[in-house]
């Protein structure tokens, strides 16, 4: 079996290193482009609700999601980073009717969380 090993090793090992060399990169860049897309409605809603009347709209720009945080009816900025000559371009067929309140955001998302407590089992304790 060692023998064997080692006549592939030496046979397919370059090949190996070569393809683990080529495929890392584009493997971090597709993690790191999900954390983002995950990243950004979080960091969005925390923004949101440090605003007064604080509101997320969900904008779709090149099959990637971008949020506008607004505070009353002023962008104050968006997620991921956009620059700001484009806003009038991604709003104009937006529906800004559709913005949802920073506050009923969290409480929903505070509600869907399940408790640590439910989750566990309950502890039997023998005398």
């Amino acid at each position: 079996m060692a023998k064997n090993l080692i006549k592939y090793g030496v046979r397919y090992g370059p090949l190996v290193v070569e393809a683990v060399k080529h495929g890392r990169e584009p493997a971090q860049q597709a993690v790191q482009a999900a954390y983002a897309r995950r990243t950004g409605r979080k960091k969005a809603l925390e923004h949101a609700l440090t605003v007064r009347d604080g509101s997320l709209l969900k904008v779709i720009k090149d099959g990637q999601a971008v949020f506008f945080v607004f505070s009353g009816d002023a962008i104050v900025t968006t997620y991921p980073p956009v620059p700001q000559a484009t806003y009038p371009e991604l709003l104009r067929h937006a529906d800004l009717d559709k913005r949802e309140s920073a506050a009923e955001l969290a409480a929903a998302r505070a509600a869907r969380r399940p408790r640590i407590g439910a989750r566990l089992p309950k502890v039997i304790r023998r005398k």
